[in-house]
């Protein structure tokens, strides 16, 4: 329930937008039926005391005009939440966006580390040929005949 107050001369006029719940003297407010000719069974609401007390200024309301009020403001709200939910979906699906680029491009750095590699193996299995496979064998023969010298002055310097 929305209320403001404006005043015009001498009297100060409420408006009540929306559905109601509470007259301005804070007691609850009840539902009526017209009586007159121009408005008759027609409901409104109104607080005991402004009933019993015609002539003091006290909450009135037509009920359809408070059902159509709420309408309205309901309306807005889901206009509001509406463009709120487009916004909302735009700004995600940018991010979806970025994200799908960013998840691309780490894939493709991972794709191609892999294949150098995996092709530094493959360029030292084709790069070994005979002259590659002689000097193998002279690496161990060096190895072999340092391995045996260490073991010979090791063997002298023990005993």
């Amino acid at each position: 329930m929305s209320s403001f107050t404006s005043s015009s001369s001498s009297q100060t006029r409420r408006v009540t937008v929306g559905i109601p719940n509470r007259c301005w003297c804070g007691s609850t407010l009840t539902t009526f039926g017209s009586k007159t000719k121009e408005n008759l069974f027609r409901r409104f609401y109104r607080c005991e005391i402004g009933v019993r007390r015609q002539n003091e200024d006290h909450l009135f309301k037509w009920i359809d005009e408070a059902i159509i009020d709420e309408i309205n403001m309901v309306d807005a709200k889901v206009s509001k939440l509406q463009a709120d939910f487009g916004s909302f979906m735009k700004s995600t699906s940018d991010l979806f966006d970025k994200q799908e680029n960013y998840m691309d491009g780490a894939i493709n750095d991972i794709k191609n580390l892999l294949q150098q590699q995996t092709n530094l193996p493959n360029q030292t299995i084709q790069s070994s040929g005979p002259e590659k496979s002689k000097s193998n064998i002279l690496n161990i023969a060096t190895a072999a005949v340092v391995f045996g010298t260490m073991a010979f002055i090791y063997a002298k310097l023990s005993n």
